[in-house]
């Protein structure tokens, strides 16, 4: 770390490239690599999955987060501030109608607003690894070929790019302490992308925005400060925590308008067909597809002063089922796909006074995903460390780095370590853009009262699940030999 208040010389730049290229950079503001190991121990004393006579298939029990992230396209990128360019529209005419053809016409304006975004930036480190203990077992009755059952990611499709990969396979991670450790890292990371594509938050440094701030009013053009743009405004709809099942408020009424405006506005700017999916989470859905036949089928029957006829519970259930099955929402007329997304942000009795314990709110989106073309509106960027620019940079030293990266360039890892241990840090740059706000909306302050809350994947929460240990107890050890002690007793064991 270079202290020095003064403008920096070549001849320092020099002095501090030479003592890169010699190992010999100075530790100062280094996080240290630790002395011992402190990772996860697979095997031998107190290895996880140590114990004699363990058999060979392990269950994953483990809950990972899913969300709409895994279902949207994933580009690279190096442009760190971008810019999105729209028309928002043409202003109102200024003048008034000549009386002779040559004199001057009313005139007009074309208008339009920018968009950007902005990288954020996840960092994690694997636990210090110390090489001659995790190579180690007990005997032979310590076996090394374990299997997993399951998946520490979730759906393993769902998951690709959303994790750090490698060349080793899932059952290397119950056999190999390093590749266990990485995991860890990676379920970090998916935890914490999945929460930021809607609750990322420009005010706290290195997040990105996420999709709560972008599908919302009040857009602002990104070069001129302040000037709004309301030709790219969501359209937003207050539920008020009205129960989706209640009869105050009509959860059909305010998706299908919501889904009318926003079809609408599509029609007229000539951009359909737009591709649409309607997220929420999985708790909401499960309660909400419950009520939507009935309601749906029944859907302002009582307000034309028509008395509602009695629906047949096979088709309603027939309905429910189909849904759930397909993941798809019928809204007028068009059968909407469903993502359900643990990142949404859920209001409890907890955080918020308006509800009672055992009741839930949340909200419930609408998302562009395509639109006239199939041209991809709502995608992922990431920075690409395996551009070219990257090694260009890099090759008066490329044979002293000790770097990768994975995922096509998605994931850099550095390795640092010390004598015989060693950690890995990783980081990756992403973020979440969203083209066409003005074709996004959702419904605010949804309430539900599920039966039972679901497992979450996020340690923070009421309902997260784990248990079990990190280090198992050694078993009791035998020795050939005891030397006497200076009382002439046996040691103790």
């Amino acid at each position: 770390m270079n202290t020095n208040t003064q403008p920096m010389t070549d001849k320092d730049i020099l002095r501090l490239l030479t003592k890169a290229l010699n190992g010999l950079q100075e530790q100062e503001g280094k996080k240290d690599v630790g002395n011992s190991h402190s990772g996860v121990t697979l095997h031998g004393p107190g290895g996880i999955f140590s114990t004699f006579g363990l058999e060979r298939d392990i269950i994953v029990a483990h809950v990972a987060p899913e969300g709409l992230i895994s279902h949207l396209p994933v580009m690279p990128s190096i442009d760190v501030d971008p810019r999105y360019g729209t028309i928002t529209g043409v202003t109102e005419s200024y003048g008034s109608q000549p009386d002779e053809t040559c004199e001057d016409a009313p005139t007009a304006y074309m208008k339009g607003c920018n968009l950007t975004g902005r990288f954020g930036l996840l960092r994690f480190d694997t636990n210090t690894i110390e090489i001659d203990e995790v190579i180690k077992r007990y005997n032979r009755g310590d076996f090394t070929d374990l299997r997993m059952l399951g998946s520490m990611f979730g759906d393993e499709q769902l998951a690709k790019g959303l994790v750090p990969r490698s060349s080793l396979t899932a059952d290397d991670i119950l056999n190999v302490a390093t590749l266990a450790e990485m995991m860890v890292v990676g379920v970090q990371v998916q935890r914490e992308l999945v929460r930021q594509t809607w609750q990322g938050n420009v005010l706290i440094p290195n997040e990105f925005p996420g999709l709560d701030g972008q599908i919302a009013t009040g857009q602002l053009d990104a070069d001129v400060p302040g000037k709004l743009c309301t030709g790219l405004d969501s359209d937003i709809k207050n539920f008020g925590y009205s129960s989706v099942d209640g009869e105050d408020k009509s959860i059909v009424s305010y998706l299908s308008m919501l889904a009318w405006y926003l079809k609408h506005r599509a029609d007229r700017s000539k951009l359909n067909p737009v591709k649409w999916t309607v997220v929420m989470r999985p708790e909401l859905w499960f309660e909400l597809s419950a009520v939507w036949p009935c309601s749906y089928l029944s859907n302002r029957c009582a307000d034309s002063g028509t008395s509602i006829g009695v629906i047949n519970d096979e088709l309603n259930v027939n309905l429910r089922d189909r849904m759930r099955r397909d993941m798809v929402l019928p809204i007028n007329g068009v059968d909407y796909p469903v993502v359900v997304d643990d990142g949404i942000y859920e209001h409890t009795a907890e955080n918020n006074q308006n509800l009672a314990p055992g009741e839930f709110a949340s909200s419930i989106y609408i998302v562009p995903m395509t639109i006239l073309g199939n041209f991809p509106v709502c995608y992922r960027e990431y920075l690409d460390y395996q551009s070219p620019l990257w090694d260009k940079n890099t090759a008066m030293f490329n044979q002293y780095r000790k770097d990768f990266w994975t995922d096509s360039g998605m994931f850099s890892w550095a390795y640092e370590g010390r004598l015989w241990c060693y950690k890995l840090g990783l980081k990756t740059e992403q973020r979440i853009i969203l083209r066409t706000p003005q074709l996004a909306g959702r419904v605010d302050y949804v309430k539900y009262a599920p039966t039972q809350h679901l497992a979450s994947p996020f340690p923070n929460s009421d309902y997260f699940v784990d248990g079990g240990v990190s280090v198992r107890p050694a078993p009791r050890t035998s020795y050939a030999v005891y030397g006497e002690s200076r009382t002439g007793e046996l040691p103790d064991l």
